[in-house]
C-alpha cells in the first residue's frame, strides 16, 4: 500500500493509497479504462502458438533445473462472493489477485505458506501446504470484513517464520479511507489459524510498506519495519520488536527521520549468522523532471537486537529509469503503446545464512545507456560495510526491440548450498501482433572462489516459470496503469526454490501462481 506524497515517484507510489488520489479528469479516466476493457475483451489469453512464434530467432536457454507443476493458488476466491463494496479507480474485480510472497517453515520444510491481496485491496488471503506444495488450503487472514476482521481495506501482507515454527504476518489495514494502521498477527500451527490482531502503528503517522522478520538465530525476537509519512517533504522509518515470541510488542519508534527532500522506503531487516541486524533501505531524493531517479540503497546496523541502530551508510547507487506520462511516473511501460505499468521499484534483499553474504537486486538503466531497465545485482561479504559494483544479471536477449528488453519486479533468494536465484518479468516474446506476451523467468548463480557472483558471466541456467505467455494488457487497470502487485515471492526449499507470482489465468482473471524449481 502506498500513500501520496511529493516525491519523484508520487503518482506511481499512490497505487494502493487509502486516501483518494488526485483524480484523472472524467475524460482521461474514461478513455484509459475504455481502452483497457476493450483490449482485455479482445485479447483474453495467449496460446502456445504465440509463445512458440515468439521464440523463433531467439537463443535457446538451459533448462537443467527440474520444474514442478504450475499451481493456481488464488482461485477460487477464498471469500466467495463476499464484497465489502470498496473499489479502487480502475477495472480490478473482487476475483483478481495481486502482490504475493511466500515462506517455508524451518521447523518443517514441508510447510509452505503463501500470501496475496485478493480483490481491490479488500482481503489478505493465504494458502497453506503441509506436503511441500503438492496440495494447498486457502486461509483468509483476519484483517478485513470478508475475512472476519474489522477493516474495510487491507494490503502489503508480509510473512516470516521463526526457527521454532511460529509464523508472523504484518499488514496495513483501514476501517475507512483516512485511517491506516500497521497490524501484526501470529500462527502457531503453520498458518491454519491466526491470533487476534495487534496494532503497531496508528493513522497519526500514515504508515506504508511494512515488512516483518522473525530472528532466525533466536525465536524470541521478531522485528517489524515500515515507513511513516510524516509530511509531503520527508518521512521516517518505524521499527517495533517483540522479545518474547510475539506475545507482547515494545512501543513503536522512529529509528531514522529523513531530511527534507529525501524519502526512505522498503525497509527490511536481515539477520546475519552472528545475530547482527542489517536494515536495508531504499532512499530517493527529489529530482523533478529528470528521467533517472537519484536514489541509493542504504544500510543501518544493530548489534543489540534492535535496541540501538547505527547511522545509515550508502551501500550502492541505483540508476533507475523513470518515464513520465501525463498522470505520473513509471519504470515500465507497455512496449506497444506506452501505457503505464504500475511498477513500484521495490528492491529485493536476502542474506546467506551460512556466511552472512548480503545480496540485493533492483531495476537499473545503466547497462542499456538508459533506454530501459535491466536487473542489477550487488553483494556484500562484510556485513553490509562495502558492496560490489552492480552487474546486469537478467538474461533478456539483446537482439530484440529495446522496449521488449525491459526487465522488472526482480526478487532474490539464496539456497542452503549458496545457490542464488533471481526471478523477473520481461517481454522478450512480444510480437507485432496485438497484445504484449509477458513471461516470468528465473536465473541462477552457483558462486565459488573461482566463479564469483559478482561476474555476470557466472549467471545463467535460466528457467521460464510461466508455461504460456500471458497478455500484459489483460491485467486490471488500477488508477491509471496495469497492476498486479508491488512484489512477488521467492524462497529456498530443499535443494531448490519455490516462487509465487502474478499472471492471467484461462478465465482472464489475474491470479497468483506457485511453482517449484529444483528438488
Amino acid at each position: 500500500m502506498n500513500n501520496q506524497f511529493d516525491s519523484p515517484r508520487e503518482r506511481s507510489r499512490s497505487l494502493t493509497s487509502l486516501e483518494q488520489p488526485a483524480p484523472l479528469s472524467r475524460g482521461e479516466l474514461t478513455k484509459s479504462l475504455a481502452q483497457s476493457v476493450t483490449r482485455r475483451a479482445a485479447l483474453k489469453k495467449f496460446g502456445v502458438s504465440v509463445a512458440l512464434a515468439g521464440l523463433l530467432g531467439l537463443p535457446m536457454f538451459s533448462h537443467a533445473s527440474t520444474l514442478g507443476p504450475l499451481i493456481e493458488l488464488s482461485r477460487p476466491n477464498a471469500v466467495g462472493s463476499c464484497d465489502d463494496g470498496f473499489r479502487l479507480p480502475g477495472t480490478m474485480t473482487v476475483d483478481d489477485a495481486a502482490e504475493t510472497m511466500l515462506v517455508v517453515n524451518p521447523a518443517n520444510p514441508n510447510n509452505i505458506v503463501a500470501v496475496w491481496i485478493q480483490g481491490p485491496i479488500q482481503n489478505n488471503i493465504s494458502a497453506v501446504s503441509f506436503d511441500a506444495g503438492a496440495t494447498w488450503q486457502q486461509v483468509p487472514l483476519p484483517f478485513s470484513i470478508c475475512s472476519g476482521g474489522p477493516y474495510l481495506v487491507t494490503g502489503d501482507p508480509w510473512l516470516s517464520f521463526a526457527p521454532n515454527g511460529d509464523l508472523y504476518c504484518v499488514a496495513l489495514a483501514a476501517p475507512d479511507l483516512s485511517s491506516l494502521y500497521t497490524l501484526v498477527c501470529k500462527s502457531v500451527d503453520g498458518g491454519l489459524h491466526w491470533s487476534p490482531l495487534v496494532t503497531l502503528d496508528t493513522p497519526d503517522f500514515a504508515p506504508d510498506k511494512c515488512t516483518i522478520t522473525a530472528d532466525p538465530t533466536d525465536s524470541r525476537f521478531v522485528y517489524a519495519g515500515w515507513v511513516r509519512q510524516i509530511s509531503k517533504k520527508y518521512n521516517a522509518l518505524a521499527f517495533a520488536r517483540s522479545t518474547d515470541g510475539g506475545n507482547t510488542w515494545e512501543p513503536t519508534r522512529s529509528i531514522l527521520q529523513s531530511p527534507s527532500g529525501q524519502f526512505d522506503y522498503n525497509p527490511q531487516v536481515l539477520v546475519l549468522p552472528d545475530g547482527t541486524l542489517v536494515n536495508m533501505i531504499e532512499v530517493q531524493y527529489q529530482k523533478p523532471n529528470h528521467p533517472v531517479t537519484s536514489q541509493n540503497l542504504q544500510v543501518m546496523r544493530s548489534t543489540d537486537k534492535g535496541q540501538t541502530w547505527s547511522a545509515p551508510t550508502i551501500a550502492v547507487e541505483m540508476l533507475t529509469i523513470l518515464r513520465q506520462d501525463p498522470s505520473g511516473f513509471t519504470l515500465v511501460i507497455d512496449p506497444d503503446n506506452g501505457q503505464l505499468v504500475r511498477d513500484s521499484d521495490a528492491p529485493s534483499f536476502t542474506v546467506d545464512n551460512r556466511n552472512g553474504n548480503l545480496y540485493a537486486v533492483w531495476e537499473d538503466g545503466r547497462f542499456s545507456n538508459f533506454q530501459y531497465n535491466d536487473v542489477a545485482f550487488s553483494m556484500s561479504s562484510d556485513g553490509g560495510l562495502t558492496w560490489s559494483s552492480p552487474i546486469r544479471i537478467n538474461q533478456t536477449p539483446l537482439n530484440i526491440a529495446p522496449l521488449n528488453r525491459q526487465a522488472s519486479y526482480p526478487v532474490i533468494a539464496v539456497g542452503r548450498n549458496g545457490t542464488i536465484a533471481v526471478t523477473y518479468y520481461d517481454f522478450r516474446l512480444n510480437t507485432p501482433e496485438p497484445g504484449v506476451p509477458t513471461d516470468y523467468w528465473m536465473v541462477q548463480c552457483h558462486p565459488s572462489a573461482g566463479s564469483p557472483a559478482t561476474n555476470s558471466a557466472n549467471w545463467g541456467n535460466e528457467v521460464r516459470l510461466t508455461s504460456v505467455s500471458f497478455n500484459l494488457e489483460a491485467l486490471p487497470v488500477v488508477i491509471d496503469g496495469f497492476w498486479f502487485g508491488d512484489y512477488f515471492g521467492l524462497t529456498p526449499v530443499g535443494g531448490g526454490f519455490v516462487s509465487t507470482f502474478g499472471s492471467v489465468d484461462q478465465s482472464n482473471i489475474t491470479s497468483i501462481f506457485y511453482r517449484r524449481v529444483g528438488q
